[in-house]
C-alpha cells in the first residue's frame, strides 16, 4: 500500500507539471492579446513499463527491456518485422553465404542516412561490429565466432566466421551488431580498438543521444524516470506515426492499471492476470495476450555430492512425472504452457508443449523412485529466488511444487533468497534442486543448447558431455546445421532424449499480458523488441 501511495504521488506530481490535470485560466488582460497562429498538434504515445535497461550504448546494452529503445533508434543488418521465425533484411538489401558456411556477404541498401546526416556505409558496419567484439561487454559472446570483417566498398560488407553458424542471420538482429555513425562516435569518445573495453568512453554520451539511422532519436534519459523518443528528420524509411514517444518508468503494474484507465497513458505493459480481470469489458481499452518466450524451469544437480539423491537421472525423471502441470500454469495465468525441454513454443523445431492434463503420472513417478533406490522418499532443498517472473510469483511456484512432490514421498525444505544473492551459486552449480527462469539472449533455438550436457546452463546442474554423449553431439550437428528442415530433426530429437534424460525440468512458457486504449493500433508483442514502435500508430 504504501508503494501504490508513493507512486500515486508521483503520478500527480508529473501530471501537475505537464499539464494533464487541465488547463489553468490565463489571467485577466486589458486588451484582447493578438491571437497566435495555430500550433501543429503533436503525437505522443506514452508507454508505462518496469524497465531494466542501464544504457543505451549498442555495444554494451544487454537487458530484457534495452531493445525497445535501441531498435528504433539503431537500424541493424537484419531485423524481424512481425515474427521471430525468420530475420528478414534490415538496412542490407541482400546476402549471400558461401558453400562452406564461413563468408557471409552483404549489399547495403543505398541512400541510407544516419541522424547526422552522414552517410550509412560498410566501414561502419565493419567499425560497429568490431566495437562490440572489443567492448567485451555481456553480449560480446554472439560476436565470438567472427573472424574479421571487412568493407571491400561503400555498398558491401563480409562477415567471416570461424566456424559454420546456423543462427548467424539471426544474431545480427542483436543490438551488439546495431550499425553506429562511426565518425560521430569517434568524435564522442568512442573507438573499435582492441583496447576498446578500457580506452572507449562513449557510453554516458550514448546514453542520452543518438548515433543511429532508425526512426527515432534519444531526446532524453532521466534514469528511472523517463526515456523521450522523437522523429528522425533524416530517416530513410516511412517516418513513424508519432512524433514524440515517452517511456515512462512506474514498476508498480496497480498504478499502470489506474493510469491507463484514467488515460494518462496509452499502454500498460507490465500487467498480471489479476490486473487484465479489472479491465475486462472496459470501455475504450483492449486486452493484449501473447505467447512470451520467457520460461521457468527447475534444475537438478547431477553431483551426488552437491544434490545427493536429486543426482539419479531417474529421481529426475520421477520429478518430472510427479508434477502436476495443469496446476501450475493455473498460478502463471491463461496462455501459458509447458514445453517437454528448453525449447520455447515459436522456435524452429519445437515440439507441441505437454497436454497439462495427461502429463503427471504418481505411479510411474513412485516405480523410477523405488528403481533409484528410494522408494520411501528423502528430504532436500528447493531453493527459489523473491522474484517475479511475467506477473508470477517465484516462492507461491515453489510452495506448489514442494505439495507436489510430497505426493511422491519428496519432502523439501523452501529456502528463499534475494535473486542477486542465489546467482553466484546458481552459476557455480552449488544448488541442488532450484527453480530458475530464462529469457533467450537471441531469437534462436541454437540459443537454447546452452542447456545440452556439456554446455554452460548444462554445466550450472553439473551435467557433463560424458554423462551424454549422444545428447551432446546432437547438439554439435544442431548448431551447424545451415539446412532447416534438417536443423529441425536434430531439434526435435534432441528434446524427445531430454524428455527422458536431462538436468531440468521445464515448468511453464509464460504468457505476456499488456492492455492498450483504442485509439493505439499495430502494438503487436513481438519478444525481440517487446513492441516495434515504428509499427505503432493512432487509429
Amino acid at each position: 500500500m504504501k508503494r501504490f501511495l508513493v507512486w500515486l504521488c508521483i503520478v500527480m506530481l508529473l501530471a501537475s507539471a505537464a499539464g494533464c490535470g487541465g488547463t489553468k485560466t490565463p489571467p485577466a488582460q486589458e486588451k484582447p492579446a493578438e491571437p497566435a497562429a495555430p500550433a501543429k498538434s503533436e503525437k505522443t504515445l506514452i508507454m508505462a513499463l518496469d524497465p531494466d535497461y542501464e544504457t543505451f550504448d549498442p555495444g554494451l546494452g544487454y537487458e530484457v527491456y534495452v531493445q525497445l529503445v535501441l531498435h528504433p533508434v539503431y537500424d541493424t543488418l537484419m531485423d524481424f518485422k512481425d515474427t521471430i521465425e525468420a530475420p528478414k533484411y534490415g538496412v542490407a538489401e541482400s546476402h549471400e553465404v558461401s558453400k562452406d558456411g564461413l563468408v557471409y556477404t552483404f549489399k547495403l541498401r543505398k541512400n541510407v542516412k544516419f541522424a547526422s546526416g552522414n552517410p550509412l556505409t560498410s566501414k561502419d558496419v565493419k567499425w560497429s561490429a568490431e566495437r562490440t567484439m572489443h567492448l567485451k561487454g555481456n553480449g560480446a559472446f554472439l560476436t565470438d565466432g567472427i573472424a574479421s570483417v571487412e568493407a571491400p566498398d561503400d555498398q558491401t560488407a563480409v562477415f567471416k566466421l570461424k566456424a559454420p553458424d546456423a543462427s548467424f542471420l539471426t544474431k545480427l538482429t542483436y543490438n551488439g551488431f546495431a550499425v553506429i555513425d562511426s565518425a560521430l562516435a569517434i568524435k564522442n569518445g568512442a573507438t573499435n580498438a582492441p583496447d576498446a573495453n578500457t580506452a572507449d568512453k562513449a557510453k554516458l554520451w550514448l546514453d542520452s543521444h543518438s548515433a543511429g539511422s532508425g526512426p527515432y532519436v534519444i531526446e532524453s534519459y532521466t534514469p528511472k524516470v523517463e526515456v523521450v523518443l522523437t522523429r528522425n528528420k533524416n530517416y530513410w524509411g516511412k517516418a513513424p506515426y508519432y512524433d514524440k514517444v515517452i517511456l515512462k518508468s512506474i514498476p508498480d503494474p496497480g498504478t499502470q492499471l489506474m493510469m491507463l484507465q484514467k488515460g494518462d497513458i496509452d499502454i500498460a505493459f507490465n500487467l498480471g492476470p489479476e490486473h487484465i480481470k479489472h479491465l475486462q469489458g472496459k470501455a475504450g481499452i483492449t486486452i493484449k495476450k501473447a505467447q512470451a518466450m520467457t520460461i521457468t524451469f527447475m534444475l537438478m544437480n547431477r553431483d551426488p555430492k552437491v544434490g545427493g539423491p536429486i543426482a539419479n537421472p531417474d529421481v529426475q525423471k520421477a520429478i518430472r512425472l510427479a508434477l502436476d502441470y495443469q496446476g501450475i500454469q493455473a498460478i502463471a495465468g491463461e496462455g501459458s504452457v509447458t514445453p517437454v525441454a528448453p525449447f520455447q513454443v515459436g522456435f524452429l523445431g519445437t515440439l507441441p508443449p505437454r497436454d497439462p492434463k495427461t502429463a503427471q503420472n504418481i505411479d510411474k513417478a513412485k516405480e523410477l523412485l523405488k528403481k533409484a533406490g528410494y522408494e520411501k522418499g528423502f528430504k532436500t532443498t528447493l531453493e527459489v529466488s523473491t522474484t517475479t517472473v511475467e506477473g508470477m510469483d517465484l516462492p507461491t511456484l515453489a510452495q506448489k511444487i514442494q505439495g507436489d512432490l510430497l505426493k511422491i514421498g519428496i519432502q523439501t525444505e523452501i529456502k528463499t533468497s534475494d535473486i542477486m544473492v542465489a546467482l553466484d551459486p546458481y552459476r557455480k552449480g552449488k544448488q541442488a534442486l532450484s527453480i530458475w527462469y530464462w529469457g533467450p539472449d537471441y531469437p534462436d533455438p541454437n540459443n537454447q543448447l546452452a542447456f545440452l550436457a556439456g554446455n554452460s546452463v548444462g554445466l550450472r546442474a553439473n551435467w557433463t558431455a560424458a554423462m551424454n554423449p549422444e545428447l551432446a553431439e546432437l547438439g554439435k550437428k544442431a548448431s551447424v546445421e545451415v539446412n532447416n528442415a534438417t536443423r529441425a530433426k536434430y531439434l526435435e530429437e534432441i528434446q524427445r532424449k531430454m524428455d527422458e534424460d536431462s538436468a531440468f525440468a521445464v515448468l511453464l512458457q509464460h504468457a505476456r499480458f499488456y492492455a492498450v486504449r483504442d485509439t493505439v493500433k499495430g502494438a503487436e508483442y513481438i519478444d525481440s523488441y517487446k513492441i516495434d514502435l515504428l509499427n505503432v500508430s493512432g487509429k
